[in-house]
């Protein structure tokens, strides 16, 4: 009897816990209007980079031409000599999303010196006009 009850109970708690689509913006939301993104980074050099290397992720909004792309959260991780993909989940508030606005997340690597390894050379958007709220990217190399 414990069991049936359990059984029935841990769904509909898991469902209660689990991101709901953002009314604003279709992507998942976490606690009080928290929007969140999810980025798995890679690249495709079989190399792997030594202790001090840094992983930048940001999600911008790209929406104004001839304009610097305003950064809406950004997060920065050391890679301490982990091997690719890369995980990365930014959370900003969701009142900072505009649906008639264009969102992208972009990505780089640096050397301990601060020298770019390793940087996006497509856009890759997010949240807003049917797109998704992760995103999958390929690092390209910096010569």
């Amino acid at each position: 009897m414990r069991r049936a009850i359990l059984m029935t109970i841990l769904p509909l708690a898991l469902a209660a816990c689990a991101p709901s689509p953002s009314p604003e913006t279709g992507g998942p939301t976490i606690g009080h209007g928290m929007t969140v993104v999810n980025v798995t980074a890679t690249y495709r050099e079989r190399i792997l980079l030594p202790p001090g290397h840094v992983l930048t992720v940001r999600v911008e909004d790209v929406s104004r031409a001839d304009a610097p792309a305003e950064v809406l959260a950004e997060h920065s991780e050391p890679l301490n000599g982990r091997a690719p993909p890369y995980q990365a989940t930014l959370g900003f508030p969701s009142s900072q999303i505009d649906p008639r606005h264009t969102y992208a997340v972009r990505a780089e690597i640096r050397d301990p010196a601060g020298a770019l390894r390793f940087t996006t050379d497509t856009r890759h958007s997010v949240l807003t006009h049917g797109a998704p709220a992760s995103a999958d990217i390929t690092l390209v190399a910096v010569r």
